[in-house]
Formats: C-alpha cells, structure tokens, sequence
C-alpha cells in the first residue's frame, strides 16, 4: 500500500462530489447557470441539467476504477472540485439576488445539513474497521488521520506528514480520500468572503457585478495556478494537498458558471448544425479526456499543468450539455446506470476508499485482484446505497436539521460520534501503553540486548513496546526543537546532564566530561542509551541532529537542496564544536542506508576537521535498516516470523568495519552483536521491539543497549 504522501492514486483519492448543490440530494444537484449579472434583477433558476448527475457518475467509476486496479491518480479529484466551484458560485449569486447578501449562516446551515451526516457517520464506521481489519502497528496514525479528517483538516495533516521525516514510513490511511473534504470545507469558508466583496465591489464602484466577479475569479485563478506550478516543481507531494494549489480549480467552476449564459448567448438555436456538432465535440471529446486521463498523465504533474486536462474536460462537457442538453455525449451520461451512480456519487466516494483498504490489508496486495476489485467495489455500493438512503433520503424526511439550529445541532452530534469513537479506541491504546510500561521496568522478562550479550534464558512474556505504540517510540526530544529538519541550514543545538534536557548549558558545569552527539537519525537513536551513560557517568552531552543527513564532505556539488543544506549544516556544527572544545564527539562509523546493506563514505575530511577540535573521535557501525516496516511485519506474521527476520550477513562483510581505516585518534565501536545473532537479526530480542519503523531502533531497546555503549565510551574517554 502506498504511502499517504506518495503521488500515486493510492495515496491521492479524487475529491467528493460536490455535497452542496442548493437541491436536496433527492431532487439532484444544483442548476447548471447563474442568475443573471444585472445588480437588481431576480434570476429566475434555470433547467436542471442531467449531464452533470452523469458527470459525476462517470467521475466517481474512474476515481474506484483506477485506486481499485491502477493505482493511478485518475482526475476525478479536479473534476469534482471544479463542480463544486461551479455550483457554490451559482448558488451564492441566487442567494445575492434573492436576498441582497450571501446569507453566511444559512449556507453554512445547508452545507452542514448536507455533507456532515454521511461524511462523519463514515468516519466514525472507520474507526470500527480499523479495530477489526488493519494491523495494531496502524492504529495511531488512523487515529490521527480520523480525528483530522473529522475536524475537515486532513489536506494539512496529509501534507505535513508527506514532509515529515519522522512520519515517512506511515502506510495508507484508511481516510486518506478525506483530504478532499478539508481542501472542500475550507473552500466553503473562503467562497461566501470572496462573492460577498465581489458584489459589495460592484455596488460600491457602480460596475456590473458579473464583471467584478469575472475579474475576481480570473485573478484568484492566475495566482493558484501559478502558485500550484511552483510548488509541484519544488514539492510535489505537499502541493497535492495544498488549498492554495487547488484554489485555481474552485475558480474555474465559477468562470464556467458566469461564462454559460453567453454561451448560450452566441448559439441562440441549439439544433442548428453549428451547435449539434459544437456540442457534440465538446461532449464527447470531454468523456474521452475524463475516462483516459489516468493513464497517460504523469501523476507528478498534479495539480499544476496535468490538471488542466480533466478540468478542461469537465468543462467542455458542461457547455456541451449547456448548449444542447440530451445531445451528443448526453446520450451516455443520461443513461439510468451512469445517473444512478451520480446520485450515489458522494456516498460511494465516501465507502470505496476504506473498503478497498481493508481489502488490500488482508490479503497483502498493492491492488486488487480482477475478482477482488469487484468484490470491492459491490460491497462499497452497498454500503454507499445504505448510507444514502439513511442519511441523505430519511433523514431529511423526518425534519431533523430543517433550521439552522437544528442544521448545527446535527452536525454537531455526528461530530461527536466520531470523536466518542475517537476516545474509545485512543483509551485502548493509552491502557495498552501504560501497561507494558509498567511491565518493561523487570529486566529479568525484559532484558532486551543483554539476552545477546549474556545468552539469558528469557522468559514468555508479550513484548515491548507493543506494535500500538512502537512507531511513537522515539525519544521526544530529539523530534521537535532538537532536531534540524530536511529542509534547515543552521544547527540546533540541545544539552543534557544527569540524564535530562537543560535549557542552559551552565546547568552542565559540574560534569566529568562532555560528549557530542553529531549525525544524523540513525545516531539521534541511541540518544537512550547515551543519557543513561551519561547521567551513571556524569557526562554532559550536545546532541546535534539532522533528519537524513550524513557528515560526508563535498555534498554541496550534488545539486539538491537537500544535500546543499546537509552540507551548510555539517560546516556550521563542526564550527560550533570547535568554539564548545568537548571531550569526545560519537558519530557515523559506516552506513546502512536505503541500499541495504553496510557502505563506508568516506568521512575521513570530517574526522580530521573533528579531531582538530581538541575532542577524541568515536564512530558506530550503523545499525541494519530492514527497509520493511518491522512492527507491521510483526503483527501480521508474529515476532517470530521469519519474515520478520533480517539475514545479518546479506548486510553485513563481517571484516569489513574492523579493516576500516581511520585517522589516529578515532576509535571505532561496533555494537552489532547486541542487536543481531549470527546469522539473522530478529525483530524481537528479550522481549523488547528491536525497530519502530524499517530503519530506527525503538527507544526501549536502544536503552538495554545503554550499559555496553557506555562501557566503550568510558574506555575511549579514559
């Protein structure tokens, strides 16, 4: 499964459809048209169009077809957005001419009343899947995931973690398709603000409202694309998830809306053969697009410039549609099956996404078999068919939500039923935490890497940290402001003494010797085990930290920004450890990166340059970095799987770090039988979790290697 910041359509669900057409979900979406510019007049609400009830049909098929089987962003996100800005610009302008203003609170109401219901009973049904169909290793980060896509911020949540250092091994989210919702619900904010100035501009200046509007609309558009160009260049994975990125596709469903009454303008006789066969092209040209745009766009290319194809689409098919309704392309998208599945649009968008991943969790796949898929997609349609006849046909039947009190009050108890889930199952989680916390204190059943070290005979007892917590098993000081990201250029410096986090180095003044901690995640690791050395020996120790960032020299010629900054960062650390004079700096020995298996850059530039501090050197031999997520293995195949079991000598040349030559004065440790056997390294040793991830060691076990560090760094300081 992929990951939830990857650009692949697993990682990536299309939009809902649009949840707030001004007509009931019974009667179908809004009209295609808004009212006429004139400042005073009333617009009289046009012809419902059944084109788009089928464009929504055929967007929701692509959007299940391609995460079922391809795996593909299909453009059914873009075309949904689009709608959406189509039809809140038409509604607003109605409710501008009905009333004067855009009436906030009674379109806050409608758009509550609408999509709050389906959108939140899913969620809090996804909390339950989660419990009974994917790994405990997951649970929370779908907690998470669910608590944000609750509150309509997913879109954020999703591209922070696509940045986060520390959240890149997170596996696809059960509500990953939410994202869509949020980028919605804040577009709903924005939109009733951005009518509302527009037609107060007008009227203020005297200038027709359509053309204020048109140039409102038409800059809001050439910012965010322009902005959407730029940030896909630079980060991609953010920008899928970026509002300002999608604004561009909000504003081009309002041109369309303000744009169609001149349309229709300029071909006043629909069945005149320039019009039949300007509707035809447009209709049928737009289908083809929609339908094929998965396969042939580059996935990496979204939002910016492959978005312009399945908006362009959608559009051409509206004014197809506009100009001579049931003609053309109408003739597919009106077909009962491709209407039916645009009334049940929403719904199945909502249960697709979950289905599939319960699915694909079970039984281990990427995507989904032929007969799989299927199976997927009958039970999300009925689940989707259920769900709308409770929630969007009953419901409002019985008046529950008619007022706008009632409409608030609505949403706010489906709110709560998520966030009771939500408690629920975070309580669980804590106990669960909590308890083995306790249990982990007795060495005698939790020994970790002493049962190596001493050949212990280890009692049955469940290991520790359990796969709930395993990923958040990192000491917290070294992922906030201890630590330099990916993207930084200065360092970030944090001291320690008698085993804590000071705020002022003075506190340390006392301390035997000073220790530096200098590298990157895979020295930040052993973080436990130095405190613990360090407040038994009364050390003082500096860490400086760096996501991703080895201390090689020359890193700066190969071109990314992020080797530019890596290198800026290592100049700038080893400056300041010069000016601190410490006793011992620990860093990199060798590496075990996304090659899997052990590497020696050449780091002897860097070591001189530390030795020229005054400071003794010590490298570690990295640790292995399976490159498979060890608490899921775990869970799906138990601890003593040999899945689970990484093959020691595939990573490791044995002689190969003793044979490594080093300048006078560094010393080299190797702690590596500590956390391997002979020949495999398994995924739990003395009862304790070895990785929290495919490359960290747990806090936990890092802290049972805590007495043999220390005795290595004793013997180098002495």
């Amino acid at each position: 499964m992929s990951n939830p910041a990857s650009t692949s359509a697993a990682a990536a669900p299309a939009a809902a459809p649009d949840p707030a057409a001004p007509t009931t979900a019974a009667t179908g979406p809004a009209p295609t048209a808004p009212p006429s510019p004139g400042p005073a007049a009333t617009a009289p609400r046009p012809p419902r169009l059944r084109e788009i009830d089928g464009l929504r049909g055929l967007a929701i098929a692509v959007i299940a077809a391609y995460h079922v089987w391809f795996d593909r962003v299909s453009g059914g996100v873009d075309v949904f957005l689009l709608l959406s800005g189509f039809f809140i610009t038409a509604s607003l302008l109605r409710s501008v001419d009905r009333t004067g203003s855009v009436q906030p609170l009674a379109f806050a109401a409608r758009i509550v009343r609408r999509i709050f219901p389906p959108a939140l009973v899913v969620a809090a049904a996804t909390v339950l899947l989660t419990v009974l169909w994917l790994p405990r290793a997951t649970w929370n980060q779908q907690l998470g995931d669910i608590l944000a896509s609750a509150l309509y911020y997913g879109n954020w949540n999703l591209a922070l973690h696509s940045v986060d250092y520390l959240s890149s091994n997170n596996g696809a989210s059960i509500v990953q398709h939410y994202w869509s919702m949020g980028v919605q619900a804040q577009f709903y904010v924005l939109w009733p603000a951005l009518i509302a100035a527009a037609v107060w501009t007008a009227a203020r200046t005297r200038r027709s409202r359509t053309r204020v509007l048109t140039a409102a609309l038409a800059l809001v558009f050439t910012a965010s694309f322009a902005f959407a160009l730029w940030e896909t260049a630079h980060n991609q994975a953010f920008a899928y998830f970026d509002l300002r990125a999608r604004l561009w596709q909000f504003a081009a469903g309002g041109l369309l809306a303000l744009a169609l009454p001149r349309l229709r303008t300029a071909f006043k006789e629909p069945d005149a053969p320039q019009a039949k066969w300007t509707a035809a092209l447009l209709g049928w040209a737009g289908v083809a697009v929609l339908l094929g745009a998965g396969f042939v766009l580059d996935s990496t290319q979204f939002p910016g410039l492959a978005a312009l194809w399945p908006v362009g689409a959608a559009c051409a098919v509206v004014a197809a549609a506009s100009l001579r309704p049931g003609g053309g392309a109408g003739r597919l998208l009106n077909t009962r099956p491709v209407q039916w599945l645009g009334d049940l649009s929403y719904t199945l968008y909502l249960w697709h996404w979950p289905v599939l991943i319960c699915y694909l969790t079970a039984t281990g796949r990427d995507t989904a078999t032929l007969l799989g898929g299927l199976g997927v997609l009958a039970a999300a349609t009925l689940l989707a068919w259920a769900t709308r006849w409770a929630l969007e046909l009953r419901l409002p039947a019985t008046g529950l939500g008619r007022t706008k009190r009632g409409a608030f009050a609505l949403g706010a108890a489906c709110l709560a039923l998520v966030l009771a889930s939500y408690a629920a199952l975070t309580w669980y989680v804590s106990f669960e935490r909590d308890r083995l916390a306790a249990a982990v204190a007795d060495s005698s059943v939790y020994p970790g890497a002493a049962a190596l070290a001493e050949g212990l005979d280890v009692p049955d007892a469940p290991f520790a940290p359990s796969t709930l917590d395993a990923a958040e098993d990192y000491d917290p000081a070294l992922s906030g402001r201890c630590n330099q990201t990916m993207e930084g250029y200065e360092p970030v410096r944090c001291d320690f003494a008698g085993g804590e986090l000071v705020h002022s180095a003075t506190a340390a003044e006392e301390a035997t010797a000073t220790v530096v901690m200098y590298g990157g995640s895979k020295i930040w690791q052993w973080l436990p085990a130095v405190l613990d050395a360090a407040e038994s020996q009364d050390w003082h120790v500096v860490a400086y930290t760096k996501n991703a960032c080895i201390i090689e020299t020359g890193q700066e010629a190969l071109g990314e920004e992020r080797y530019r900054s890596c290198a800026a960062w290592n100049d700038a650390v080893v400056a300041e450890i010069g000016d601190l004079a410490p006793d011992l700096v620990l860093t990199y020995g060798s590496r075990v990166g996304y090659e899997a298996y052990e590497t020696f850059p050449d780091y002897t530039d860097r070591y001189e340059q530390l030795l020229d501090t005054g400071a003794a050197v010590a490298v570690l031999r990295d640790t292995p970095s399976p490159r498979f997520d060890i608490p899921l293995c775990v869970d799906l195949n138990g601890p003593d799987a040999g899945e689970c079991t990484v093959d020691r000598t595939s990573y490791y040349d044995e002689g190969a770090f003793e044979a490594l030559q080093v300048p006078e004065g560094v010393s080299k440790i190797d702690l590596t039988d500590y956390i391997c056997e002979a020949d495999a390294c398994p995924p739990v040793v003395g009862n304790v979790l070895v990785y929290r991830d495919d490359a960290h060691l747990t806090n936990t076990y890092a802290r049972t290697l805590g007495p043999y560090l220390e005795a290595e760094l004793a013997a180098v300081l002495g």
